[in-house]
């Protein structure tokens, strides 16, 4: 409000300064708006992350219920993750995911199945067939590069 009155702080206007001071007034309230949709996109798209990195290796974290730790539609939610993130909220989980099974490869000797059920899959043939996909290796070879 404070670049709308400073802009106008007289309102006296002649019938033809009309037009340019709705035009210029409509415009501050449009910059105003879309500066505080940037910022509330920003913090929600934080609080979203945040919400990911904390509860990604949980088997049963999805889409509508991170959505819903937002307050946002599922549809919105998938919308706003893709265009923010280039990249799908299940490829932005599997990548979390792949980051500690990676970590755990390399730092410990817990076997494939335990590593599976710590990032979040049930079913460690899965968890096999995910990681070569993403990592182009299995784990087992994973883990033999990082020792060698």
């Amino acid at each position: 409000m404070g670049r709308i009155d400073e802009k106008y702080e007289e309102t006296c206007l002649k019938a033809s300064q009309v037009a340019e001071y709705c035009t210029d007034m409509l415009q501050a309230a449009v910059d105003i708006r879309d500066e505080r949709s940037e910022s509330q996109g920003t913090s929600a798209m934080r609080k979203v992350l945040d919400y990911i990195d904390e509860n990604c290796c949980r088997e049963s974290i999805s889409l509508n219920e991170v959505a819903s730790a937002v307050n946002m539609s599922a549809n919105y939610f998938s919308a706003i993750f893709s265009q923010k993130m280039q990249k799908t909220f299940v490829e932005y989980l599997t990548g979390k995911r792949m980051e500690r099974a990676k970590k755990l490869l390399r730092e410990t000797d817990k076997s494939s199945g335990e590593i599976a059920q710590e990032v979040g899959y049930k079913d460690p043939h899965y968890f096999s067939y995910v990681f070569k996909k993403n990592m182009g290796c299995s784990p087992r070879e994973y883990r033999s590069k990082g020792s060698a």
